[in-house]
C-alpha cells in the first residue's frame, strides 16, 4: 500500500513530496507533516494560545504550535479525514486539527484522541458568545433526526451524534475551540471508577439542537406507541468531566428552532396509572435539556437521606481547577448550568429560560401536576469553596398539564441537600436574577459570603434563602455574611444552630413582603425595607 501526500509551494511555502510505503511509515509521514507545517500554518496566525485571555496557567500545556489542517487530508469520508489528521498530531504528543471557515457535514460522531484539539477559524466581528450574532465561521453539521410517527418510528442511532472522547479514562490536553455545531452535543465523560484525564475544555462554540433522546422512551408498560420519542433530562448539551482543570467558556447555546417536532396522539400515564391519549401532541423540545454540566456528580445522600459528600467519601466530586465563564445558555427546562468540585468558579454567564412553557410531561411518560419537577434552575452548585459571581439569569417555571398549575421548580442559584455536600467557604457575589438564591436544607454551613446581588423571588420563598437546618433538625450555621444585596418579591431568611459569627448588613428590599427572618443569631445592621423576625 502506498500513500502519496503532495504539498505545493503556494500552499506551504516549501517544496515537499513525501512518499510513504508500508503502513509502518505512516507515523513518520505524519511527523514530517506536523513538523513542516507547525511554524507557518495559517492557524498559527490566530494566536499561539486562544485561551490565553483566561490567564489559566495549564492552558499553556496544550501543544498549540503543533498544527495540521483538515485540508491536508483530502481522501475518504470527512470522518476518515479527521481520523487521519488527529492521528498525525496525536503521534507527535498532541496538537491541533484546524478546520478553516466553512461547513463540514459529518454522518457519525467524532471520537477525540488524547492530546488533540479541534480548532475552527476565529470569529469575526462579535467575539463575545453572550451577544446575539456571535457566529464562528467554522460549522459542523450532524444528521437531523427525521421523525416517523408510525410503526416503530425512526431509530435513535440515525441522529443525536456529537463529539466525544476515544479514551475517557485518560484523554487530556484536549478540547474544542471556535466551532458552531448543529445537531451535535459535546460529551467528555469519565471512564470506570471516575477515572479521567486532565486539562479539558470547550471554548468559543455554538451548539443548536444539542439534546439527546431518552432511550427509555417509549415505555411499553405505559402502553406508549413505539414511535414516541422524548428528550433526555440528564444529558447536557456540553458535558465535561476531568481529573483536574476544566474550562467551559464563551460558548453559546441559543434557541434551537426548526428541529423541534410535535407528536400528536402521544400516550401518557395518568397520576392513577391510567392510560391517557394526549391528542394535541407532545413536543420533542431540543431546549428541554441541561445546558452545561461540569464535573456534576451526585456527592451525597438522596434528598438529605444519607451522609453529605466530602473529599474523603466522594473525591471525584471535589476536583479542582473548574472554570465556567461567560457562556450564554438558553433553556425551556432542566438545569442551565450544573457543577460539583472544590473551588469552582462559575462567573459572568447569561442564562435565559422561556416563559409560559406548558409541560404536560416532565419524564416522557407521566402526566405533570403541581408536585412534579423539571429541575428548572440557572445554576446548581455542589461541593466546597465555589464562587458564583456576576451571573445574569431569568428562570421560569413550566406550567403543568392543566395549564393552570406551575410545576414545583424554578430556582435561581441552588445548593440543595440532594446529592450534595455542606457549604464551606463559598461565595455568591454580584449576581442578578429573577429567582431566589436557594441554600436549601443542607445540613451545615461554615463560611458563606452573599454580597452585592440583586435577586427577586416570586413570593413563595425568600429571595435569599440560607437554610443550614434540614427537615426539622438544627445544623450549624457559622461565618455567614449577607452584605449589600438588593431583594424583591420576598426578603431574607437565615436559619441554623449552633450559630456563630453571622452578619446581615446594608441590604435593601424593594416593594412589599420585605421580611427578614433571623434564626441564626446574625448581627443586623442598616438593613432597609425589611420587617425583622427573630423566632426561636
Amino acid at each position: 500500500m502506498r500513500i502519496l501526500l503532495v504539498h505545493h509551494r503556494r500552499r506551504m511555502g516549501l517544496a515537499a513530496v513525501l512518499v510513504c510505503v508500508p503502513l509502518l511509515l505512516v507515523a513518520v509521514c505524519a511527523a514530517a507533516l506536523v513538523s513542516a507545517r507547525s511554524s507557518s500554518h495559517p492557524a498559527n496566525r490566530l494566536g499561539d494560545n486562544p485561551l490565553a485571555r483566561y490567564r489559566i496557567p495549564w492552558t499553556r500545556e496544550i501543544r498549540w504550535s503543533s498544527v495540521v489542517s483538515i485540508e491536508d487530508f483530502p481522501n475518504g469520508s470527512l470522518e476518515a479525514r479527521f481520523e487521519a489528521a488527529q492521528t498525525a498530531v496525536a503521534s507527535q504528543g498532541g496538537g491541533v486539527v484546524f478546520f478553516p471557515a466553512g461547513v463540514y457535514r459529518f454522518s457519525e460522531s467524532l471520537a477525540l484522541k488524547d492530546g488533540v484539539v479541534i480548532r475552527g477559524a476565529n470569529p469575526q466581528g462579535i467575539t463575545d458568545a453572550r451577544q446575539e450574532g456571535y457566529a464562528p465561521p467554522t460549522r459542523f453539521e450532524f444528521p437531523r433526526f427525521v421523525p416517523r410517527l408510525e410503526g416503530n418510528g425512526t431509530p435513535l442511532d440515525t441522529a443525536f451524534k456529537g463529539i466525544r472522547l476515544a479514551e475517557p479514562e485518560k484523554a487530556g490536553n484536549c478540547g474544542i475551540v471556535n466551532v458552531a455545531i448543529n445537531r451535535g452535543h459535546i460529551d467528555f465523560p469519565t471512564g470506570e471508577e471516575h477515572k479521567a484525564g486532565r486539562n479539558r475544555f470547550v471554548v468559543g462554540c455554538v451548539l443548536r439542537n444539542a439534546a439527546r433522546a431518552n432511550p427509555d422512551i417509549p415505555n411499553a408498560e405505559a402502553g406508549q406507541h413505539p414511535w414516541q420519542r422524548y428528550t433526555h433530562g440528564h444529558k447536557a448539551a456540553i458535558s465535561v468531566y476531568a481529573r483536574e482543570n476544566l474550562l467551559i467558556a464563551n460558548n453559546r447555546l441559543p434557541a434551537s428552532g426548526d428541529d423541534n417536532f410535535l407528536q400528536p396522539g402521544y400516550v401518557l400515564r395518568g397520576r392513577k396509572g391510567e392510560k391517557i391519549l394526549w391528542e394535541e401532541g407532545i413536543l420533542f423540545d431540543y431546549d428541554n435539556r441541561p445546558g452545561i454540566s461540569a464535573n456534576s456528580y451526585c456527592i451525597g445522600g438522596s434528598g438529605g437521606s444519607g451522609s453529605d459528600g466530602t473529599p474523603q467519601t466522594h473525591p471525584w466530586g471535589f476536583r479542582r481547577g473548574i472554570v465556567i465563564h461567560s457562556n450564554y445558555v438558553f433553556c425551556t427546562g432542566r438545569n442551565a448550568i450544573a457543577f460539583s468540585g472544590d473551588g469552582v468558579w462559575c462567573a459572568y454567564n447569561v442564562v435565559r429560560f422561556r416563559e409560559g412553557v406548558v409541560r404536560p410531561t416532565n419524564t416522557g411518560v407521566g402526566l405533570t401536576s403541581g408536585s412534579s419537577t423539571n429541575d428548572n434552575r440557572a445554576v446548581q452548585m455542589r461541593g466546597w469553596r465555589w464562587t458564583v459571581e456576576g451571573n445574569d439569569y431569568e428562570v421560569y417555571r413550566n406550567l403543568s398539564a392543566d395549564r393552570k398549575t406551575y410545576i414545583n421548580d424554578g430556582e435561581g442559584l441552588m445548593h440543595e441537600d440532594h446529592c450534595n455536600s455542606t457549604i464551606k467557604d463559598s461565595k455568591v457575589i454580584n449576581n442578578r436574577g429573577n429567582r431566589y438564591l436557594s441554600i436549601w436544607y443542607i445540613g451545615g454551613i461554615d463560611g458563606l459570603l452573599v454580597q452585592g446581588n440583586t435577586i427577586a423571588s416570586d413570593g413563595r420563598d425568600p429571595a435569599l434563602n440560607i437554610a443550614a437546618d434540614r427537615h426539622g433538625k438544627r445544623f450549624p450555621c457559622r461565618n455567614v455574611r449577607i452584605i449589600g444585596n438588593t431583594t424583591s418579591g420576598h426578603g431574607i431568611l437565615i436559619t441554623g444552630a449552633p450559630a456563630e459569627n453571622n452578619l446581615i448588613v446594608n441590604n435593601r428590599h424593594i416593594g412589599k413582603n420585605g421580611r427578614l427572618t433571623n434564626k441564626a443569631e446574625a448581627r443586623l445592621e442598616n438593613n432597609v425595607g425589611y420587617t425583622t423576625e427573630t423566632p426561636k
